[in-house]
């Protein structure tokens, strides 16, 4: 019997129309500032993983959309980012253990350039509809970790006050949904909804009973755990903006909304508890 996955694509799809809200909200109130349009497609050559329930959710669209020629060049350009991607982490890996400082290898993955399978010969993203959640938030502050970013090619510099959305209180509900889909299912894999993987290998999986750990265990070679590829790189800077001012920002008017100096940030779904 095929698995259904409505109930958690309806509570992904809940979170990425709060975060339209948010980028709205800020298109509204710093327009001037937000520089993304249509073309632009500097974040599609950024590095970052989506979640267990954002893969399959993306997959599905991907499946339902793509077919023949147009699938296969997708997906031939998901096989050349993935390798990429694995030299890149070897590299970084190997730079660790050799004692290389972490700020050199921040700066060597924040230099580094990937292409989206996704993005086509036009410039343009052929699941805009879909996107995920990271490429909706990258032309706004963001916080991770309590360190801030934004897209380089923004009007948001380094050192100002801004309403920033908080990244980490949203990978926390992505997991949430991803621990309900695990124990929903009944997959025999404990850390399952953990997973984090780059996109391009998210459109290449087969999510099928087996992957999941679905039923009774087969005597073949079980797909091992996906965790985060990037575990021994740390998160990738775009701008690093300076210490904060501690006062609040006087221009914040947005329930649920502070400026990061203050330590708060816009978060989706209510206040941090």
């Amino acid at each position: 019997m095929a698995l259904d996955f409505t109930e958690y694509f309806e509570k992904y799809e809940a979170i990425v129309a709060e975060v339209d809200a948010v980028f709205k909200t800020f298109e509204n109130e710093m327009g001037d500032l937000v520089k993304c349009g249509k073309g632009c497609s500097d974040c599609c050559y950024a590095l970052f993983d989506v979640t267990l329930v954002e893969a399959m959710y993306i997959n599905a669209k991907f499946n339902e959309k793509f077919s023949g020629l147009e699938r296969s060049q997708i997906m031939t350009r998901a096989d050349k980012a993935d390798r990429q991607i694995h030299k890149l982490k070897r590299k970084i890996y190997k730079a660790s253990q050799a004692g290389q400082a972490t700020n050199e290898i921040l700066l060597e993955v924040a230099k580094a350039r990937v292409r989206c399978p996704l993005l086509n010969d036009e410039g343009l993203c052929s699941i805009y509809e879909n996107r995920p959640i990271t490429c909706r938030l990258y032309g706004v502050p963001t916080s991770i970790g309590g360190q801030a970013h934004t897209c380089s090619m923004s009007g948001f510099k380094g050192g100002e006050k801004y309403p920033t959305v908080n990244m980490d209180i949203i990978l926390d509900r992505l997991l949430s949904i991803g621990k309900e889909l695990q124990e929903g299912i009944g997959s025999r894999f404990d850390e399952l909804s953990e997973m984090l993987l780059p996109l391009s290998m998210a459109l290449v999986t087969d999510y099928d009973e087996q992957y999941l750990g679905v039923g009774e265990a087969v005597n073949l070679t079980v797909p091992k755990k996906q965790v985060d590829i990037l575990e021994q790189t740390p998160p990738k800077k775009v701008v690093e903006p300076d210490a904060p001012k501690p006062e609040a920002c006087a221009t914040c008017t947005q329930s649920g909304a502070a400026c990061e100096s203050c330590g708060e940030m816009i978060v989706l779904g209510g206040e941090e508890k």
